[in-house]
């Protein structure tokens, strides 16, 4: 079997110290294999948040292990020494506001994080172009952010997390402004390109109109994790 694109084990992060700390996570395990597109729900304060954190590095873990394509990140603490090209080269993030960058066209949006990573800017720019057309969104390339829709927007947001080609994708409640149709559409579309390009995803949704589409769930509660099937119905 392949080595999986995401491995979590004994997940643990506290907030604050003595009779003030929080245990937000309390032991999280969890494993996705790359071309997975894995549903992560839960109530609110259950630790979603916190857990998606900690797989993007953005905040550290109290204990426990994280590795991301067979790569240990954590450990008991960081394994890696440059968090910010980490979280640049090896993980791809979707948010529920798209977060494009309204001074640049469609393209740049999505070829900024290449350029960034060292690559010459019409390499950068012909990665971007791929991706576009392939999320159908090429025909807006030269458009600003403010003249797309809020679908569109949201394809090129995908296209940007995927540019770098990163093993692992966090998607934090990407189709909670879109309708049901739209929203379908986005995991249609996370579903194709975590086949094409054997990507693992994580979507953290509150969305009840797609969570039967995944085949695998998580439920996150009290601070730990609970698996079983989806109903992995095809969107």
């Amino acid at each position: 079997m392949a080595t999986p694109a995401i491995e979590v084990a004994g997940l643990r992060k506290r907030y604050g110290e003595g009779e003030a700390a929080v245990d937000a996570l309390k032991g999280v395990d969890m494993i996705i294999h790359p071309g997975e597109v894995v549903g992560l729900i839960g109530p609110s304060g259950s630790g979603k948040s916190t857990l998606l954190k900690c797989l993007g590095a953005v905040i550290e873990p109290s204990a426990g292990r994280m590795a991301l394509a067979g790569q240990t990140i954590f450990d008991e603490r960081w394994k890696i020494r440059d968090l910010r090209a980490l979280r640049r080269d090896s993980i791809g993030f979707v948010f529920q506001a798209p977060y494009l960058i309204p001074f640049l066209d469609v393209t740049d949006n999505v070829a900024l994080l290449p350029m960034l990573a060292g690559k010459p800017n019409h390499e950068a720019r012909r990665q971007a172009m791929e991706l576009l057309e392939a999320l159908d969104v090429g025909h807006r390339a030269k458009a600003s952010p403010s003249e797309l829709s809020g679908g569109e927007q949201q394809r090129v947001a995908i296209a940007r997390a995927l540019v770098n080609r990163p093993p692992v994708i966090l998607a934090d409640e990407p189709t909670a402004p879109l309708d049901s149709e739209r929203a379908l559409n986005v995991i249609r579309i996370l579903n194709r390109m975590a086949g094409q390009y054997q990507t693992a995803i994580i979507v953290v949704t509150h969305d009840e109109k797609i969570i039967p589409t995944f085949q695998r769930l998580y439920h996150i509660r009290d601070g730990r994790t609970f698996e079983e099937a989806g109903e992995g119905r095809s969107a």
